[in-house]
C-alpha cells in the first residue's frame, strides 16, 4: 500500500470513529432526555398510538429505503444488495428516541448497529475500492456502534463478525477493536457516561460454584426455555400484525393502543421504556435486578416480554438488548430466590445468557459479560452462556440470511 493510500484509509477510519462516536453521544443523550421527559409529563403514554401512525406514514411515504433496518445490513453483506443508505442513521436515531418518548419498550443496540453500518458504508465509498475492502469498514461501522453506545468495545468487536456470521479469528477483528475503542473514546469525550452495572461479588463467581451447580443448571434450563418462547412470540406476533395490519401505520397505531393497555393492565411504568432508569426509588429497574437485596416479582420478566414483542413487532423502532438484559437480569432475579441461591450471580448471568441466547451472539455476550459486571464472572459466563446458547434452539430474533 502507497504512503498515500495509507493516510487515506487512516483519514476515513479516523472519521468514521469520531462520526460514530459522536452519533452514539448524541442518542445516548437523546434517549436520556426522552425517557426523563417522559417521566415528567407522564401521560406521554396515551399518545404512543399516534406517534406510532406518525412513525407508519413516514416510513411508508418517505422513508422505504431505510425501513428494513437490519435486512438491509444482512442483505448488504451477503447478497451484495447495497442497500444502506447513509440515510439509515438519522432516520433510525430519531425514531427510536421517539418510540422511547412517548414510552415503547425497546433498546438501542438495533439502532447503534444501523447507525455505525450506515456511517461506514457512506465512507467505504470514497476509499474502498473492492467488495471485501466495503465489507470491512462495514464490520468496522457496526462493531463502532455498538461498542460506543454500550461502553463495550470488545463486545463490539465480537458482535459485528458475529451478527453478521463471519467467523470471528480472522484479520477483521482486529480493525474492528481498533475502530470500537476510537469511536468508544469518542462518545466519552462528549460526556456521556454509560449505565453502571454492579461488579459481580468474586466470591460467588469463582468459589462456591460447586454446592450449587444444579440450581446453575436449573437456571440455564429456564433461560433456554424462556429464550424460546421470547423468539416465538415475537416472529409469531410480528408475521401476525403483518398479515393482519398490511399498512405500516396501522400496524404501529394498533401496538401502540396495545402497549398502552398493557400499560393499564399493569398499573406501572416500569416495564415501559429501556428499563434503566428509575422514575421513582422503587421502580423495577436492570441495575436493581442485580443487587442482592432486590426479591423481583415472579412475573416482571414476563409483563417486560410482553411489552416488548408488541412494541417492536408493531414496528417502533429500536433495539433488544436492553429489553432482554431486563427479562433475562428478572428472571434470574426470582429463580435465584426461588433456589435459594446468590442473587446477583443469577441475575447477572439470566441477563448475558438471555441476551446470548435469543440473539445468537454467545461469544460476543460472553465479552460484554465481562466488560460490564467483571472478569469475575468469567468462568460461569462462559458455561451458562454457551449451554443457554445451545438448549435454545437455532431460530433468532435476528432475520436468517437465507430469508434476505
Amino acid at each position: 500500500m502507497s504512503p498515500a493510500k495509507a493516510l487515506k484509509w487512516i483519514v476515513a477510519l479516523a472519521a468514521m470513529a469520531a462520526l460514530i462516536g459522536s452519533a452514539a453521544a448524541l442518542f445516548l443523550w437523546g434517549l436520556d432526555a426522552a425517557t426523563r421527559q417522559r417521566f415528567a409529563t407522564p401521560w406521554l403514554i396515551y399518545l404512543l398510538p399516534f406517534a406510532g401512525i406518525a412513525m407508519g406514514f413516514y416510513y411508508r411515504h418517505f422513508g422505504k429505503t431505510v425501513s428494513s433496518g437490519n435486512h438491509a445490513i444482512l442483505g448488504n453483506v451477503h447478497k451484495d444488495k447495497r442497500t444502506v443508505p447513509l440515510a439509515l442513521a438519522p432516520s433510525i436515531l430519531i425514531a427510536t428516541v421517539t418510540t422511547h418518548l412517548f414510552g415503547g419498550s425497546a433498546g438501542r443496540e438495533g439502532t447503534a448497529v444501523q447507525m455505525g453500518a450506515a456511517i461506514g458504508s457512506s465512507i467505504g465509498k470514497y476509499v474502498a475500492k473492492t467488495r471485501e475492502a466495503m465489507n470491512l469498514l462495514m464490520f468496522c461501522g457496526i462493531a463502532a456502534g455498538f461498542g460506543a453506545v454500550f461502553g463495550t468495545p470488545f463486545a463490539g468487536a465480537v458482535f459485528a463478525l458475529e451478527f453478521t456470521s463471519h467467523r470471528i479469528i480472522s484479520r477483521k477483528l482486529i480493525p474492528c477493536l481498533l475502530i470500537a475503542l476510537a469511536a468508544d473514546q469518542a462518545c466519552l469525550a462528549w460526556g456521556i457516561v454509560h449505565t453502571p452495572y454492579p461488579q459481580i461479588g468474586l466470591e460467588n463467581a469463582l468459589t462456591g460454584l460447586l454446592p450449587i451447580a444444579w440450581k446453575l443448571a436449573v437456571a440455564v434450563a429456564v433461560f433456554a426455555l424462556a429464550t424460546r418462547f421470547f423468539v416465538s412470540a415475537s416472529h409469531f406476533t410480528a408475521s401476525k400484525f403483518r398479515e393482519w395490519f398490511p399498512h405500516e401505520a396501522l400496524r404501529a397505531g394498533v401496538g401502540g393502543v396495545i402497549v398502552v393497555g398493557l400499560f393499564m393492565l399493569a398499573g406501572t411504568g416500569d416495564y415501559l421504556g429501556l428499563g434503566v432508569l428509575a422514575e421513582h426509588k422503587d421502580s423495577l429497574t436492570l441495575p436493581r435486578f442485580l443487587s442482592p437485596s432486590m426479591e423481583a416479582p415472579a412475573s416482571a420478566w414476563l409483563w417486560k416480554l410482553a411489552f416488548t414483542v408488541v412494541t417492536l413487532s408493531a414496528g417502533f423502532k429500536g433495539g433488544e438488548v436492553t429489553p432482554l438484559f431486563f427479562i433475562g437480569a428478572a428472571l434470574g432475579n426470582s429463580l435465584a430466590w426461588f433456589l435459594n441461591a446468590p442473587v446477583d450471580l443469577f441475575a447477572g448471568l439470566g441477563m448475558i445468557a438471555f441476551f446470548a441466547a435469543a440473539t445468537k451472539t454467545p461469544y460476543a455476550s460472553i465479552m460484554m459479560g465481562i466488560e460490564l459486571l467483571g472478569w469475575q464472572m468469567s468462568l460461569p459466563l462462559v458455561a451458562c452462556t454457551l449451554i443457554a446458547t445451545r438448549l435454545s434452539g437455532s431460530k433468532s430474533v435476528y432475520p436468517n440470511v437465507e430469508d434476505l
